[in-house]
């Protein structure tokens, strides 16, 4: 190429390039699968502009800046949940930058909570700010934080709340459109129950029978039919209705099951169950069954407890019963009423019963209130299905006027809302609630003539009639209503008072027995008979004769001035209980607050345990006649007694009486033959016997001698060899001369009383020996025993033992007089409890409290004195023993409890507790008097009295024994030496 060319090549390139500087940059470009990529001035990637990575196109922000901190947000409680605003300013007021992308809203449940991808809850993407409502159903926490195109947060906005959703209020809420879909668990407390608002029909538990609704004559029963298939009604047992089950469907059932209803349970409780019934002719299965199907916590079926009979088919009806009992684990049972493993025909149940030996439940009056729901204020369509929980609704806004009938069931009730005072009905085994007339429940019965008035009888308020009229009337008020059955009877009773000017015929407490459709059918009644006016409060009380008749199912409690013309009439502590077991004839147990009968088959009595009769418990034999009886005042009547243990008469074991008396022989021997012997000691006769260092022993040697010789004398001696064989060198305890009469023969006598105590306790082997003194040598000397009269050696056992208190007297009148052994029993003369062990507790008056009940009182003690004639008797004397007679009336425990017993100086009650420290403990049975030996602890002559100190709060020391004034007082005997 030529030099011309290049040039002019050069040119036209600097031409091009100028052109190029003039124009667009990208004005005629394209990007062909690829993209820009834009970075500022410090080399940071800030965005990218064509094909992205993941294969799409368009312009993506990347590595911003973070955004400015949002302000606090205002948070506000609105129905469901919470209304969260932000005003689209952020802290320091600085703008929102260009690259905005949105709000985040998050929420926690504490203070200071950590934003995270959990706490997210919702975002609002205008820079203006708005308000958005977030669920909550709980308190919470709630800040924002801002992002960027480019997904960079800022710093969390301040903290606001907490704040909680708004709860709906009466205005909110229509009438009737909250039934039990709409109730959560245990959402209806105490205070939304209207005072008297549950009777026994609204109840899904029994109250003396826990079944509800026992004879299947009511709703509950209609309302648990609905849907059950296989189980119809039919004509019950002296009742408008009963329970009819088909047979089994197909497999795999077992046959047709009704679940009555659920109790709470413990282990260990126990249950009586029974059941009325019958099968039709054509009935072929295995059995019907009544039983109770134990759960536990997680609801898993731990057994069951099964009442089952097999029917006789055709059959009328029959009534069965059984105990069962929860088994370990136990916390709910439901009950079930079977006809079991059935093919063929149909059963029937009436007259279902499950009782428990406990039975409770609560409530507090006046916790129901209904200013905040208007009628009519709440719709269904206001609320969706199970949204509205207890959460939701305002304390105290819904009354009984917004709940549908028959929509509460248990679940629905929380667990101790209900209280007695809630309750139209008594819950601890008396009918009436509110039987002294106190609350409210009495307020809502009162009518014409009724007035509560103050005080009571050992109450605060009474219930007060006016009886005054031109013409004789009767005067009642109904003080409640129970299910029933035919047969029960229950037990009635009543605290009244007439005024001075009361005209009428008598006053009674009585039940009204009705039948589903109200009639009246019979009367259970009990009368004051004709009491005087003015005589102040009297009590009517028993169980009538007349027992529900058939087609019973209600019962009507109520008080009655009768044939009222003038005065007035309180009153007070009204019961009525259920005759637990009672039937009208036949083998039963019959309990009332009189206490228990049981009969036998032909109902007669056979054990009686009654208040109000000569003998409180009577045992009757096959021929009806009283066996064994004990009055109230604990005396016994028994044919033959059999006593296993210690036998105790007046406080004192009968074998220590016994121990009193002389125990006679406990050793002997009798010798025919001779022994002859000379003026060497020889051996007669050895006596082994054991020896107690408590008693007397006398000790003796009666045989015959006779000697070769006519001068002398014949030495007789007793040795003690103790646990070793006795030998002539053995200790001499006896020794007796006789002159020797030649060979004429006669009798010798050797005896020896001594203590067991100055022998020793234990073995002791005697030996009678012989031998000539003072004789012509070679004399023979013979110790003999004969068939009709033999020899005898012996020890007898005379007694106790007892001191040695003779002295020496020559006669001249100046000798000291001798001791003596004195025993004396003092009756305590004064004793009182101590509260803390400190100050005396008037309270208590003479009794003796020990041990720790309650911090009322703390650990308590007692202090028990004796006559002052106790000290001027012990002055100078030497104590042999001392016994404490105590009667303990109560214990914590049934078994009995400990008396921790110790010795004290004082010689009147002081104010303040104190006593020695020495202390013996024995254990000590309920209603016990006994006599012990307190010998180790009142060792000393200053001693005046005993106490009672546990010093310990364990209940096993927790006790009361009888004190000065009761039937029962302390008593103290000394034996002493003076």
């Amino acid at each position: 190429m030529s030099n011309i060319d290049i040039g002019g090549r050069l040119a036209a390139l600097e031409r091009q390039i100028a052109n190029l500087q003039r124009s667009s940059r990208l004005g005629h470009s394209s990007i062909e699968d690829a993209a820009i990529e834009v970075y500022d001035e410090s080399g940071s990637l800030r965005a990218v502009i064509g094909q992205q990575a993941d294969g799409t196109s368009g312009v993506v922000a990347v590595n911003g800046p973070p955004p400015p901190q949002p302000s606090r947000p205002y948070v506000s409680s609105v129905l469901g949940g919470v209304a969260v605003t932000w005003d689209g300013t952020f802290l320091e007021e600085v703008a929102a930058p260009l690259d905005f992308a949105r709000v985040e809203i998050h929420i926690g449940a504490t203070d200071g909570f950590i934003i995270g991808e959990s706490t997210l809850r919702a975002t609002m993407e205008s820079p203006r700010g708005g308000t958005l409502i977030v669920a909550a159903v709980d308190p919470m926490y709630f800040r924002l934080m801002a992002r960027t195109t480019s997904g960079t947060a800022s710093d969390p906005s301040p903290q606001a709340g907490p704040v909680g959703p708004a709860a709906v209020v009466a205005q909110e809420v229509l009438d009737g459109i909250i039934d039990e879909t709409a109730l959560a668990e245990e959402a209806v407390g105490r205070m939304h129950l209207q005072v008297g608002a549950v009777g026994h029909t609204q109840l899904g538990i029994g109250t003396g029978n826990l079944l509800p609704d026992p004879g299947f004559d009511g709703p509950y029963t209609d309302q648990n039919l609905t849907g059950k298939t296989g189980w119809i009604l039919t004509t019950g047992n002296n009742s408008a209705r009963a329970l009819q089950a088909g047979p089994k469907g197909p497999p795999p059932s077992t046959g047709r099951a009704l679940m009555i209803t659920e109790l709470p349970v413990s282990p260990g409780d126990r249950f009586f169950l029974a059941v009325d019934y019958r099968v039709s002719a054509d009935w072929a299965g295995d059995s019907i069954r009544l039983f109770m199907e134990w759960q536990d916590a997680q609801g898993a079926v731990l057994s069951y407890g099964i009442l089952a009979v097999t029917p006789a088919p055709g059959g009328p009806w029959t009534r069965t019963n059984r105990q069962v009992q929860a088994p370990a684990g136990a916390v709910k049972a439901a009950v079930w009423i079977k006809n079991h493993e059935a093919t063929a025909g149909t059963a029937d149940f009436d007259n279902a019963e499950v009782r428990s030996v406990i039975g409770a439940g609560m409530v507090l009056a006046d916790s129901i209130g209904t200013p905040e729901l208007a009628a009519g204020s709440v719709v269904a369509s206001k609320v969706a299905a199970k949204t509205l929980t207890a959460r939701e609704v305002k304390a105290l806004s819904i009354t009984g006027a917004e709940i549908a009938t028959n929509t509460l069931v248990a679940r629905h009730i929380a667990a101790g809302a209900l209280t007695a005072a809630h309750l139209a009905i008594g819950v601890d085994g008396n009918l009436i609630a509110d039987p002294s007339f106190e609350g409210a429940i009495t307020t809502g019965r009162l009518g014409t003539d009724w007035t509560v008035v103050a005080p009571g009888r050992d109450s605060p308020k009474a219930l007060r009639v006016d009886c005054t009229s031109a013409t004789p009337v009767d005067k009642t008020i109904t003080l409640g209503t129970f299910p029933a059955m035919p047969g029960q009877r229950v037990w009635l009773s009543a605290d009244y008072q007439l005024s001075t000017d009361w005209v009428g015929a008598r006053v009674n407490v009585y039940v009204r027995w009705e039948d589903a459709a109200g009639a009246v059918l019979a009367y259970s009644r009990i009368t004051s008979g004709s009491a005087a006016a003015g005589s102040g409060w009297k009590t009517m009380s028993g169980a009538p004769e007349t027992a529900a008749p058939a087609q019973t199912v209600l019962g009507r409690i109520k008080l009655a001035a009768d044939d009222g013309k003038a005065g007035s009439v309180l009153f007070d502590n009204s019961t009525c209980r259920i005759v637990i077991g009672s039937q009208p004839s036949g083998t039963r147990a019959e309990i009332s607050p009189a206490g228990l009968v049981l009969f036998d088959e032909g109902g007669d009595e056979r054990v009686s345990l009654v208040t109000g009769r000569a003998n409180f418990l009577t045992l009757s034999g096959t021929n009806g006649g009283a066996v064994a009886t004990i009055d109230e005042k604990g005396n016994a009547g028994f044919n033959d007694v059999s006593v296993a243990g210690g036998l105790t008469v007046g406080g004192i074991r009968l074998d220590s009486r016994l121990a009193e008396s002389p125990r006679g022989l406990v050793a002997i021997s009798r010798q025919y033959s001779a022994v002859t012997g000379s003026a060497a000691e020889m051996g007669f006769v050895e006596l082994a016997f054991q020896s107690d260092v408590t008693r007397m022993y006398r000790i003796v040697v009666d045989c015959y001698v006779t000697a070769s010789a006519e001068t002398g004398e014949v030495h007789v001696t007793l040795r003690d060899g103790g646990a070793s064989t006795p030998t002539v060198s053995s200790p001499v305890i006896q020794n007796r001369v006789f002159p020797i009469n030649g060979l004429t023969w006669r009798s010798v006598r050797v005896e020896l009383i001594r203590s067991g105590a100055s022998l020793g306790g234990g073995l002791h082997r005697l030996l009678s020996t012989f031998h000539a003194q003072w004789a012509p040598g070679g004399t023979t000397v013979t110790l003999f025993g004969k068939s009709e009269q033999p020899a005898h050696m012996y020890v007898e056992d005379i007694g106790p033992a007892i001191p040695d208190t003779g002295v020496y007297n020559t006669g001249g009148g100046v000798t000291t007089p001798p001791r003596q052994q004195y025993e004396r029993t003092y009756t305590a003369s004064w004793s009182g409890s101590y509260a803390n062990r400190g100050a005396y507790n008037s309270y208590y008056g003479s009794q003796c409290i020990q041990g720790y009940y309650s911090s009322n009182n703390g650990v308590q003690a007692a202090l028990i004195g004796f006559p002052s004639s106790l000290a001027s008797d012990l002055e100078g004397a030497s104590i042999q023993s001392v016994e404490l007679y105590l009667y303990y009336a109560h214990w914590y425990y049934n078994a009995g409890g400990k008396a921790v017993i110790k010795a004290h100086g004082h010689g009147s009650r002081p104010g303040t507790f104190s006593c020695d420290g020495d202390s013996r403990t024995i254990d000590w049975g309920r209603n016990v008097g006994k006599w012990i030996d307190i010998t180790s602890i009142f060792d000393s002559t200053s001693w005046r009295g005993v106490a009672l100190d546990p010093n310990s709060t364990s209940l096993d020391y927790y006790g009361r024994a009888e004190g000065v004034g009761e039937e029962h007082p302390p008593q103290l005997k000394v034996t002493y030496v003076k």
